[in-house]
C-alpha cells in the first residue's frame, strides 16, 4: 500500500495553491480509481469529482479487470502496490485485452525508483506520477491523456471513413458496368413476345434481382462508418438507410 503525504499541497486539501475550479460544461468522464488506502481514494475522489469527472472505485488488481471488462470507463487512475495482483500487472493485461487496449492507464504511486517507472511505462501505462502530487497536475495529466486519445480516434476514424469511402467507389465502378448491360439486355428480351410465360415469370425474377443489386450499389455511394453484427463476432456495414 503506498502512503500520500498530505502537508504541502496534495489532491483535495485546503492550500494555497488550490483554487477549487468550475467543472466545464461537459459530459462527466468516467475514470476508475484504483487505491487500497481508503483515506487516500476518499481525497483522490473529491479531487476528481470537484474537477467534473465520474468517479468508480476499486481496491484490488482483480476486481479492477473485472470492473474494466464489464464497464466502459475514459480512463484508470491506478495504484501500483495492490492487494492480489499489483498494478504493474493489471496495466499489462489490460493492454493486452483487445476490449481495454486503448483505455487511458495513470499510474499514481509512492514508486519513485527508474526501474519502477520503466517497468510502469513499459507495461502500458499512458502516465506515471509519483505521490505527492498537486491537484492541478493530477488533474492536468489525466486531461491531456483523455484529449491525446480522443484526437487519435478521430484521426483513426477519419481514416477509416476514407478508405471505406474508396473501396465503395471502387466496388461501384467495377459492378455498375455489367450490372447495366444485364438490365439492358433482360429488357430487350422481355419485349420479345415469343417467350412463353414461364420464361418470362423467370427472367422477370432475374430483372427484380438485378434492380435490387442496383438499389444497394446506389446506397454504397453514401456509404457510412456503421457497423452490425453479421455470424458470431463478425461484423458488416450496415447499407440500411436510417429513417
Amino acid at each position: 500500500m503506498d502512503s500520500i503525504d498530505l502537508p504541502g499541497a496534495i489532491f483535495g486539501r485546503a492550500t494555497d495553491e488550490f483554487v477549487m475550479p468550475t467543472p466545464p460544461p461537459r459530459q462527466r468522464q468516467r475514470l476508475l480509481l484504483v487505491e487500497d488506502d481508503e483515506e487516500n481514494a476518499n481525497i483522490v475522489t473529491e479531487l476528481l469529482q470537484i474537477n467534473g469527472f465520474e468517479v468508480h472505485r476499486a481496491n484490488d488488481g482483480p476486481s479492477t479487470l473485472k470492473l474494466v471488462r464489464d464497464h466502459e470507463f475514459d480512463a484508470v487512475v491506478l495504484d501500483v502496490l495492490l492487494p492480489g495482483m499489483d498494478g504493474f500487472e493489471v496495466c499489462r493485461q489490460l493492454r493486452a485485452d483487445p476490449s481495454t487496449q486503448n483505455l487511458v492507464i495513470v499510474l499514481l504511486t509512492g514508486l519513485d525508483d527508474i526501474p519502477s517507472k520503466l517497468e510502469g511505462l513499459n507495461g502500458g501505462a499512458d502516465d506515471y506520477l509519483v505521490k505527492p502530487v498537486t491537484s492541478r497536475e493530477l488533474v492536468a495529466r489525466i486531461r491531456r491523456r483523455l484529449e491525446a486519445r480522443d484526437a487519435g480516434s478521430d484521426e483513426v476514424r477519419k481514416q477509416r471513413l476514407l478508405a471505406i469511402g474508396q473501396l465503395a467507389t471502387a466496388i461501384c465502378h467495377e459492378i455498375n458496368n455489367p450490372l447495366t448491360a444485364a438490365l439492358g439486355t433482360l429488357d430487350l428480351v422481355l419485349y420479345r413476345n415469343d417467350i412463353t410465360p414461364p420464361v418470362r415469370r423467370e427472367l422477370e425474377q432475374c430483372q427484380t434481382a438485378l434492380l435490387r443489386i442496383s438499389q444497394i450499389i446506389s446506397r454504397l455511394d453514401e456509404v457510412e462508418d456503421r457497423t452490425v453484427i453479421y455470424v458470431g463476432a463478425d461484423q458488416m456495414i450496415d447499407l440500411a438507410k436510417e429513417e
